[in-house]
């Protein structure tokens, strides 16, 4: 084909194409290879993609469970192509491959933890608590079946579980690279004295100096008195929007709330303040298309619950916070994961084993998504990328 057509015509041709499609190309010629795994082709399919239109398998639902002290089932994955349909695909489970990259093969490995960080542009970070050996984080990307394990920290686990890892996930624009943030706190809940960031850029850690750290920051499941136990699943909720990580946050004296930020490009943390009323409540952050969005959860009587949703509008500006719905629900919410594309609120509740389910916010109607919710930890939009294809370190199975 490059004897008939122009380089950049090819380029584009290539562009369009799916994810999957691309993995194939990569086998026709080396120029062809040599180009899609480029940095820069990359990055431009992973934007066409995002805006793009079309409703095609790019551009879905990812749904990941997990299930600590079994190596054979440590992670299960789908891919809904089409969550109106339920049509959905099953991933290849890349822990036996993480495994066998990490340990050899007469170490013994007990899965105690096994943490689904968030997703980003294609990519899941996940952090593996293993007994006795210690914790690991891992990048991965499913759609070109690739993952990274990230080096060694300068913060350490405790052996005793009196001090407690946590970590965020997402995105720096400026520079096109992901990052990992994470703290080391003490398991009951006292201010961190440890935190770091990780670039894959980079490729390693870096200490984040206590300067620049807030005098409130407590990020992890004990920070907040009010939220789900952890059997019930994944609860250091954050939301990563307008190129920052948003978490809700106590302060260190007193009940009062707030959300603390950290933007991926500066690297530094910020504050914006709950609506008035909200400071004392059980709340979780989320994305709702592309603002930050705060969801107040309330158990009623009779084994119901209610929720509001109150969406910023105008990133950072307090006074636009804008209460959007209050959804009455006849059965108790577990944990809300996330806004599909069409604006409908996925999560899980207390009936019948644990089920997801969808509601469309302005008619409160209800979807199953006909899989048992038991042991779900994540569900989040995904999109389908490139990135990790040509990373020099990335390990493929």
């Amino acid at each position: 084909m490059s004897d008939y057509f122009p380089k950049d015509i090819i380029q584009e041709i290539l562009q369009r194409l799916p994810t999957k499609c691309l993995i194939k190309c990569t086998l026709v010629c080396k120029p062809w290879r040599s180009l899609i795994q480029s940095p820069s082709f990359i990055h431009s399919h992973l934007l066409r993609t995002i805006h793009s239109n079309n409703q095609n398998a790019a551009v879905g639902l990812l749904l990941l469970r997990a299930f600590a002290g079994n190596e054979n089932s440590a992670l299960y994955s789908l891919h809904w192509d089409n969550s109106e349909t339920g049509e959905h695909s099953k991933l290849v489970n890349p822990y036996p491959y993480i495994k066998e990259a990490i340990f050899s093969p007469s170490e013994r490995v007990v899965v105690r933890d096994f943490h689904v960080v968030g997703a980003c542009n294609g990519l899941v970070c996940l952090a593996v608590d293993f007994a006795y050996v210690g914790s690991q984080t891992i990048i991965w990307n499913p759609s070109v079946r690739k993952f990274v394990t990230l080096p060694g920290r300068s913060v350490s686990v405790s052996k005793t579980g009196k001090r407690r890892a946590s970590y965020a996930f997402g995105y720096d624009s400026r520079t096109n690279d992901y990052k990992v943030l994470r703290s080391m706190s003490n398991r009951y809940g006292k201010t961190p004295c440890e935190v770091e960031i990780w670039s894959l850029l980079r490729g390693s850690w870096k200490s984040l100096s206590a300067a620049v750290v807030p005098e409130d920051f407590m990020f992890g499941v004990y920070n907040n008195r009010n939220v789900v136990p952890s059997n019930y699943g994944s609860v250091d909720k954050h939301a990563f929007v307008n190129g920052a990580l948003h978490w809700v946050q106590r302060r260190t004296v007193g009940e009062d709330k707030f959300i603390l930020w950290f933007h991926m490009g500066s690297e530094l943390f910020g504050e914006i303040m709950m609506p008035e009323g909200l400071t004392r409540e059980r709340c979780f952050v989320l994305r709702y298309e592309e603002s930050l969005a705060l969801l107040k959860s309330e158990e009623l009587q009779g084994n119901c619950s209610k929720f509001d949703i109150w969406v910023m509008k105008e990133h950072g500006v307090v006074e636009s916070w804008t209460k959007l719905f209050t959804v009455n629900l006849q059965r108790r919410m577990l944990e809300p994961f996330c806004f599909t594309r069409s604006g409908e609120l996925a999560f899980k509740m207390c009936v019948f084993g644990r089920r997801l389910l969808k509601v469309d916010l302005k008619t409160e109607e209800f979807k199953y998504f006909g899989i048992d919710g038991y042991m779900c930890h994540f569900m989040d939009s995904f999109v389908e990328s490139l990135v990790l294809l040509g990373q020099a370190n990335a390990i493929s199975y």
